[in-house]
């Protein structure tokens, strides 16, 4: 692919940048910290520290300022940050049954171990802009509930223990790395879940929503769906045991799909989710996406090397910006093959004008000017 500098491009680049930054600045009045929008974009911020691949609240809201809140290019930005950092050692893996929930919600059963925690949530009330919360006084006095269970059992236990469920089989003892070693296809579960975790949201709805549509064959009912702190340990270094260091904020979700091919032995398949910060959406996607590959049919959804292809916003992001660079030389290589077999056919019917930039061989470069209009 063939591309051309632009005449003067570092002097007008630097002055983009410049302009850029001078609309971020006087957009804020007052100015936005990175502690509010850790705070007060929560969400954001987890959605962009999932797609990024990194877990870091702080570095992620300093990301989503820096990018005028753009989740794509913040999880871009905290990517190619989380690159140059120097991994020192791994953790134990986490079992997310330690789960402090302060969330757990299961539309399966109505009565559950634990009970059904609905946390804080707009679920149930209507979708309509508000206009008063502005207005909100900080001060006032919420009747919450004190209660905080200790530990909840997975809903997805009470169906294992019928051996309703048909778990897939280990294929390793090992985790595969993906940020380590390319996927290859057929890609072992344990990759596939690893790039579903920092797929895109957006993208992963959409998939996952076409299976639902009839694009598919996987409409799942969700065991249950958690959002709490994980705890992280690692191995002390002098006792080998598991000390934990922190605690990082996830989502969890499990799904089960009727599979009655084996009429002497009907069972559920199932599908996973776990990712960082509270991102309900993108875990339920998560589960739908994961059970559909374990099909491995023919619908876009169900195909591995598809989906991870797909929704990567990191890649997806990079492909569709790129068409903004200068494509003048490929396309008047283009525009020349069109040309040329339209005059072979006796096609053309308009004669080329005086200065017409097709009949110039040379590289064009042409000036390019940044302008304030304040």
């Amino acid at each position: 692919m063939g591309y051309v500098a632009v005449k003067a491009g570092k002097d007008v680049i630097r002055k983009s940048e410049q302009l850029f930054e001078k609309g971020r600045i006087e957009g804020e009045e007052p100015n936005v910290t990175v502690e509010q929008v850790e705070s007060q974009f929560g969400r954001l911020v987890g959605q962009v520290m999932s797609e990024g691949g990194l877990y870091a609240p702080k570095l992620a809201a300093r990301a989503i300022k820096q990018a005028q809140g753009d989740a794509a290019e913040a999880s871009f930005l905290l990517r190619a940050y989380r690159s140059t950092l120097e991994r020192f050692d791994e953790t134990v893996p986490a079992d997310p049954d330690r789960m402090f929930a302060t969330r757990r919600v299961s539309p399966a059963y109505k009565d559950v171990p634990g009970g059904q925690i609905l946390g804080a949530t707009k679920d149930y009330t209507q979708r309509l802009l508000d206009f008063d919360f502005d207005d909100t006084d900080p001060t006032e006095e919420w009747e919450l509930a004190d209660e905080k269970p200790e530990s909840l059992r997975n809903v997805m236990e009470l169906l294992r223990e019928e051996g309703l469920v048909a778990d897939p089989d280990a294929e390793t003892d090992e985790a595969f790395d993906t940020t380590r070693d390319p996927v290859m296809f057929p890609a072992s579960r344990d990759a596939v879940l690893q790039e579903l975790a920092r797929g895109e949201t957006g993208a992963m709805t959409a998939l996952a929503y076409s299976a639902l549509r009839g694009y598919g064959q996987v409409h799942p009912t969700l065991g249950e769906v958690r959002v709490g702190e994980l705890p992280v340990e690692i191995e002390h270094p002098y006792t080998g045991d598991a000390v934990e260091v922190t605690s990082v904020e996830v989502t969890e979700s499990e799904s089960v799909v009727p599979v009655f091919a084996k009429r002497d032995d009907p069972q559920f398949a199932f599908g996973y989710g776990l990712v960082f910060g509270r991102n309900e959406r993108k875990a339920i996607s998560m589960t739908i996406l994961d059970a559909s590959i374990q099909l491995d049919g023919d619908e876009p959804a169900e195909d591995a090397e598809f989906v991870l292809d797909t929704v990567d916003g990191i890649d997806s992001f990079g492909f569709i910006e790129h068409l903004k660079l200068p494509h003048y030389v490929t396309f008047q290589s283009i525009l020349d093959r069109v040309r040329t077999i339209r005059e072979r056919r006796g096609l053309t019917n308009v004669e080329r004008p005086e200065g017409d930039a097709s009949t110039d061989r040379s590289t064009p470069e042409p000036d390019a000017t940044v302008t304030d209009n304040d």
